[in-house]
Parts: structure tokens; C-alpha cells; sequence
């Protein structure tokens, strides 16, 4: 099984951990799966989903008003800037 593949599948079990209501313990071991694994993934599956959200679409036509601007970067860096639009255009490029 290639590093992907192994990847797509404890993320589909983490995915299925989340929706059985079990808990991590109860989980793994119903799969037969060590439970310091399961906690790995689950921590792998957190990261993976804050790098897949990527940026979000605001309708066209609408305005936004907003006295401050959070920027959140893949690697978990966060930048909180008041006004100036093109700062913030100049941090989205960084």
C-alpha cells in the first residue's frame, strides 16, 4: 500500500470515527487499530483539513464592511490587520 493510499484511509477512518460517536479508544480498537495510531491521524486529519478550506468566495455585488481582517495561512500563521485594503493585498500575495 503506497504512503497515499494509507493516507486516504486513515483519514476515511477518522472521517468514520467522528460520525460513530465511539470514542478514539472504543474506535481503534474496534478496528483493531493501536490507539496512539488513531490519535496521530486524527491530529494528521485536523491539519489536513485547515490546508483543504482554502479561501472563501464572497458574493459579488455585496460590500463588506469590517473594522479588522483575519488572514489565516496553511502552516497555521494568523494576521489580524484593521482597514487598509491593499495591505491586505500585499499579505494574501506573501
Amino acid at each position: 500500500m503506497s504512503t497515499d493510499e494509507k493516507r486516504e484511509k486513515m483519514l476515511s477512518l477518522v472521517a468514520d470515527w467522528k460520525a460513530s460517536g465511539l470514542t478514539q479508544k472504543a474506535f481503534a480498537a474496534l478496528h483493531n487499530i493501536n490507539v496512539a495510531t488513531m490519535g496521530y491521524w486524527v491530529a494528521r486529519s485536523k491539519e489536513h483539513e485547515s490546508i483543504t478550506k482554502g479561501f472563501i468566495e464572497l458574493p459579488s455585488g455585496e460590500s463588506v464592511v469590517a473594522d479588522q481582517v483575519e488572514i489565516i495561512y496553511p502552516t497555521g500563521v494568523r494576521l489580524k490587520v484593521s482597514g487598509d485594503i491593499s495591505l491586505i493585498s500585499q499579505l494574501i500575495r506573501l
